[in-house]
């Protein structure tokens, strides 16, 4: 009886980092089924190293335009107050 384990496929990953002592930029190509999972790789690799991550887990997206902002800068609905408006398009919408 054979058993198969389904594997992720794997992409092509830049990870940016400093380096711990002298603060010169590092640039890694790393394969991995993730962004998260590449800079993981290279934090737990390589201690020297301090992986720049993205930060777009603290950007939401306005529920008019999609467009991405910090929390702090969006509006919420009068109606609706789980809908959320950059300031632009609660100006328009306002119009």
């Amino acid at each position: 009886m054979t058993h198969s384990i389904e594997l992720p496929p794997l992409f092509n990953f830049n990870v940016v980092a400093v380096h711990r002592v002298t603060g010169k930029p590092q640039f890694a190509n790393i394969f991995a089924p993730t962004q998260v999972d590449a800079d993981d790789f290279v934090a737990d690799m390589s201690p020297d190293w301090i992986v720049i991550r993205d930060n777009a887990d603290l950007l939401v997206a306005c529920d008019h335009c999609d467009h991405e902002f910090p929390v702090d800068e969006l509006q919420p609905c009068v109606v609706e107050p789980d809908f959320r408006f950059c300031g632009d398009c609660a100006d328009k919408l306002r119009d």
